[in-house]
């Protein structure tokens, strides 16, 4: 079973407490605080692995944690850093968040943090001051990040094969690679994708080819197998539209032509702009006059579609279009006839096609940058001394929190005051203090007073409640 979907969570590790600590020794008359920094906990890093098929790992394990880093010690010791989680993915896995599109996995070895570790608390020798000379508190370590993910598959090739069921899209790659797909002479022998490498010159000069099954009238809506796959084929450079001329299951060659065209149109208007050629298999059983008329009638419903300006068959390598007589192909999967003369053609025009999307900078495939695919504008991107590409959501602008009446006095909510408040123990007298420092610096008490607040009214920040003073 081919697995092209995979829910999971995904923990980081939580950043080590800082230390309370003091230097006391012999002959030391002026040792001091001396606690050192907790370390930082570990990432969550998905990473881009040629090696992995598919997502089928998740559907037995969907939990990944990483390790918290450890608290500080005495003598300034640093707390050790938590070890991070790299979780191999296939090339073309797109990671979601609450709908939102995250990072797409394209290139092997790209790396996305998807959660990051907290940070490390400061132990007591960060906060002596010239006024606070034997701080006897530290900070906490700050809590990670933790959410579910969505993973969807979509698998990366030059090329991609589309028809109706026992069109020949698996003979004709059994035919033209080294993969062996089922082949048998009733429909929908293709359950799942098929990749296979094309070595059209002979001499090492390859494409990817990819096989789905096959599409039934009305798959858009949920009939048959293949429109759980279409989104295989929506990185294809040129979609090859295999078309059956024996109609031996009782569907004319024109007609089977034209509801893949629908069905590629219904499932998703780029899918159908993509540039198209016809392949007409299975000439081996027709005779030769009856393969010419038939290639005659798709030279006139191609150039019907180009009049009416269809996407798929007016543009392939520039301005200009195609020759007519280049999109239709009478080939046959079981004799290998046809094949040579297109594969000819056909390999130079898809190494025309990716230097041309290579050279209008982007990334293989057809994708924006090289490092990530897909960025959404809400999200931001920030890269640490490893290389990691994290992705956060931009900052709100002002100064980081907001301030409103409440039922028994004021509500203080915003990211900073949140993250500050959990850094510190509150039931320590010394760190309240400090903490009250940090909101005169940061405008709280100014934004208070702005309000109206008054000595002895409650102020509520983030769950906790003070008296303003």
């Amino acid at each position: 079973m081919f697995y092209d979907r995979a829910k999971i969570h995904v923990a980081a590790g939580r950043g080590g407490n800082g230390c309370v600590a003091f230097r006391r020794e012999m002959h030391v008359p002026r040792g001091g605080p001396d606690g050192g920094d907790g370390g930082r906990g570990g990432d969550v890093i998905l990473q881009a692995d040629p090696q992995v098929r598919d997502l089928r790992a998740f559907a037995y394990k969907m939990h990944f944690r990483a390790q918290s880093g450890r608290p500080g010690s005495g003598a300034r010791k640093h707390g050790a850093d938590g070890e991070s989680v790299v979780i191999p993915v296939p090339l073309g896995t797109q990671v979601w968040s609450e709908d939102r599109l995250l990072a797409d996995l394209v290139r092997p070895g790209q790396r996305v943090v998807v959660a990051r570790g907290g940070a490390g608390g400061r132990g007591n020798a960060r906060f002596v001051t010239s006024v606070r000379q034997a701080p006897r508190f530290a900070e906490l370590g700050e809590e990670a990040e933790s959410r579910w993910l969505d993973l969807s598959l979509k698998l990366l090739a030059d090329a991609g094969l589309a028809g109706l069921p026992n069109a020949g899209k698996s003979s004709l790659l059994r035919r033209l690679s080294n993969a062996r797909p089922k082949v048998a002479d009733y429909p929908f022998t293709t359950l799942e994708p098929m990749l296979g490498v094309v070595d059209w010159s002979g001499e090492g000069d390859c494409f990817t080819l990819a096989d789905v099954p096959g599409l039934l009238e009305g798959a858009s809506e949920g009939v048959g197998l293949g429109h759980e796959f279409l989104a295989h084929l929506e990185r294809c450079e040129l979609i090859m539209h295999v078309v059956d001329l024996t109609g031996y299951y009782g569907t004319e060659p024109i007609t089977a032509f034209r509801t893949i065209l629908h069905e590629l149109q219904a499932h998703a208007s780029a899918l159908a702009e993509k540039p198209q050629v016809v392949l007409l298999n299975k000439i081996d059983v027709l005779a030769a006059e009856e393969v010419a008329q038939w290639r005659e009638r798709f030279l006139e419903e191609v150039q019907r579609l180009r009049d009416e300006g269809h996407p798929a068959f007016t543009y392939l390598l520039g301005e200009e279009p195609p020759l007519l007589e280049r999109l239709v192909w009478p080939v046959s999967a079981a004799t290998g006839a046809g094949l040579s003369a297109f594969l000819a053609w056909v390999g130079p025009l898809l190494q025309t096609m990716r230097e041309r999307t290579l050279g209008a900078g982007q990334g293989e495939f057809g994708f924006a940058d090289e490092e990530t695919a897909v960025l959404e504008p809400s999200l931001t991107e920030t890269e640490d001394e490893t290389g990691h590409v994290t992705y956060r959501p931009l900052p709100a602008r002002g100064r980081g929190f907001t301030v409103r009446r409440g039922p028994s006095g004021f509500i203080v909510e915003g990211p900073a005051v949140k993250r500050l408040v959990s850094r510190f123990d509150l039931t320590d007298d010394e760190a309240v203090r400090y903490l009250q420092e940090r909101f005169v610096h940061m405008g709280l008490q100014a934004a208070l007073e702005a309000q109206g607040a008054q000595p002895g009214d409650e102020v509520e920040v983030e769950g906790h409640v003070f008296e303003f003073q």
